[in-house]
């Protein structure tokens, strides 16, 4: 899984989670990429705040979305 795959789970999860939400109104503002844990944290962007999403390598599950 590369920082293109990741995102596109992460956006579509979100769309998904709300209804005023579209995957073309958001973005990346900042991601990380932990290696021993095998998880991407990305910082997404839209609808007036940002999201932290978290998205498993193995699977590319959502694991987590904090609102910051």
């Amino acid at each position: 899984m590369n920082v293109k795959e990741a995102v596109t789970a992460a956006k579509q999860h979100l769309a998904a989670l709300s209804a005023d939400l579209t995957v073309e109104g958001l973005r990346l503002e900042e991601f990380f990429y932990d290696d021993h844990l095998c998880v991407w944290s990305l910082t997404i962007g839209g609808g007036g705040q940002s999201r932290v999403v978290r998205v498993s390598e193995a699977d590319k599950s959502v694991l987590s979305v904090t609102v910051r």
